[in-house]
């Protein structure tokens, strides 16, 4: 029976680990994390075998980091105008000089990751929209710069329809951008902004 234990533990908390570390903390994972660490602490200390504490606190402490660094970092990140946003990103794409590649991708919070190339130099920059939705924006930049009959655009919308996040790459050509999908590596979930009629 003590083998039993050990193996339902130790599969348990490795596939709640990654789902919480590798795809991010979501409301799924968290729930989860609290259901098998909340086990754990229950049968360590009462009518299992004790060595279940060590994996339960393990668990759950991991849990608490992830979310407390999460929080902490969406309370520092700058919260700018959705309307400037898209204009200054156009802006920069359309300028000689500007982007040669532009990622661009929403977090489950609703942040938006802009990933930009200028040649030998490569930029990361995150914001939280206000005053528009997120996904908004994506789509918008997108259609501005691709087309809006662009063959990733509509896929980008039809994926996040069936419930899978995507990362929209636009490259610029001699005359025109192009678009792509590309996969997301943390969470795939996507995000649901509650005041946008289209996505929410």
């Amino acid at each position: 029976m003590g083998m039993v234990y050990i193996a339902v533990a130790v599969g348990l908390v490795a596939l709640v680990l990654r789902a919480v570390v590798r795809r991010g903390l979501t409301p799924g994972s968290l729930l989860l994390a609290l259901v098998v660490g909340g086990l754990g602490l229950w049968r360590g200390l009462g009518p299992g075998p004790g060595w279940l504490l060590w994996p339960a606190v393990a668990l759950l402490v991991v849990t608490a980091a992830d979310f407390f660094l999460s929080a902490r970092s969406y309370a520092r990140m700058p919260r700018t105008d959705a309307a400037e946003v898209k204009a200054q990103l156009l802006a920069d794409c359309r300028s000689g000089d500007g982007r040669q590649q532009l990622t661009l991708a929403v977090a489950p919070g609703g942040a938006v990751l802009m990933d930009g190339i200028w040649g030998d130099t490569v930029r990361r920059d995150v914001v939280m929209p206000v005053g528009g939705c997120p996904v908004c924006l994506v789509e918008e930049v997108t259609a501005e710069l691709a087309g809006p009959d662009a063959n990733a655009l509509a896929s980008y919308r039809r994926d996040r329809a069936a419930g899978t996040n995507r990362l929209v790459v636009l490259s610029r050509g001699e005359d025109t951008w192009t678009a792509a999908l590309e996969p997301v590596r943390a969470s795939q979930r996507p995000f649901r902004p509650v005041g946008c009629p289209v996505h929410s």
